[in-house]
């Protein structure tokens, strides 16, 4: 971080270091919800979700 600091405004490196620390305490808060099971018909919803995203996107190339 040092080297890329030297390129940064003060105030810019200020807010990289909140958004580090806001990352963690978010990490940390929620680190047993990551750890808990997903229902199936969420999981069956994501899968839906990603194959209309493959689509769409095998569309615009």
């Amino acid at each position: 971080m040092k080297a890329v600091a030297k390129h940064l405004r003060e105030h810019d490196v200020a807010r990289i270091k909140r958004a580090a620390k806001l990352g963690a305490a978010l990490r940390e808060a929620y680190a047993e919800v990551l750890a808990e099971p997903c229902p199936q018909s969420m999981l069956d919803l994501l899968d839906e979700l990603r194959a209309q995203e493959s689509k769409q996107t095998k569309r615009k190339n």
